[in-house]
C-alpha cells in the first residue's frame, strides 16, 4: 500500500510538472512586458538565485530581492559597465552598443546603438543598479523562443539586446521556498 501511495504521488507530482511546463508554454496573461515576465514564473517569487555560466566558468548568487545588481550579471562578460553620477545613468558598453539605465528626470531616447530601458525594469537599490531578475530571464529563455504563440515585444527587445552576449536563461519558481531560480548564460568569449 505504501509503495501505491509513492507511486501515485510520483504520478502526481509529474503530472503537475507537465501541466506547470505546457501552462508556461503559451504566452503569459499581462498589459506590460514586465507583468508577463512576473506571471511567466510566479509572481510571488520576491527572492532570487542566480546562476550564471559562460564556457566553463561558473557563478552563483543569491538576493533576498526581485532585482539582481547589473555588476553581477554583466561584470567581466561586456567591455564596460560604467556609471555616470552627473546624468544620474549606468550603461553597459558591448560590441560597439549602449544599454543605458537612466535613474534621472530626463527621458533620453534610443537609437540603433543606445538603447535606453524602461523604468518599471530597473532601480538604484543602495548604490548597486539593479535589473528585475524575471524579466531578464524572459528575454532571453529558450522555452518561450520555441513556443508557436510569439510575444513580440518580447522577440523585439531580445534582438534589440543581443549585443549582450546572452545566450539563453532558464528559470522555475522554487518549490519549497520563494525563491526564482534564474540560470543565464552566455557566450564563449572567443579571443
Amino acid at each position: 500500500m505504501a509503495s501505491r501511495m509513492k507511486c501515485f504521488a510520483c504520478l502526481a507530482l509529474a503530472a503537475s510538472l507537465l501541466l506547470g511546463t505546457s501552462a508556461a508554454a503559451a504566452v503569459p496573461e499581462g498589459e506590460t512586458l514586465l507583468e508577463r515576465a512576473r506571471n511567466a514564473y510566479d509572481v510571488f517569487r520576491p527572492y532570487t538565485y542566480l546562476h550564471i555560466s559562460q564556457g566553463e566558468k561558473e557563478e552563483a548568487y543569491k538576493y533576498q530581492s526581485e532585482y539582481v545588481p547589473i555588476r553581477d550579471v554583466f561584470g567581466g562578460r561586456v567591455e564596460r559597465i560604467r556609471w555616470n553620477g552627473k546624468t544620474k545613468t549606468a550603461e553597459i558598453v558591448n560590441g560597439g552598443k549602449t544599454l543605458v539605465f537612466n535613474f534621472s528626470d530626463e527621458e533620453p531616447e534610443s537609437t540603433d546603438t543606445k538603447i535606453v530601458l524602461p523604468k518599471e525594469w530597473i532601480r538604484l537599490s543602495d548604490g548597486r543598479t539593479e535589473i528585475h531578475a524575471a524579466l531578464l530571464s524572459y528575454l532571453f529563455d529558450r522555452e518561450m523562443s520555441m513556443q508557436p504563440d510569439v510575444d513580440e515585444e518580447r522577440e523585439a527587445w531580445r534582438e534589440r539586446l543581443g549585443f549582450l552576449g546572452i545566450k539563453s536563461t532558464s528559470a522555475l519558481p522554487g518549490v519549497r521556498d520563494d525563491y526564482l531560480y534564474v540560470y543565464l548564460s552566455f557566450e564563449d568569449k572567443t579571443s
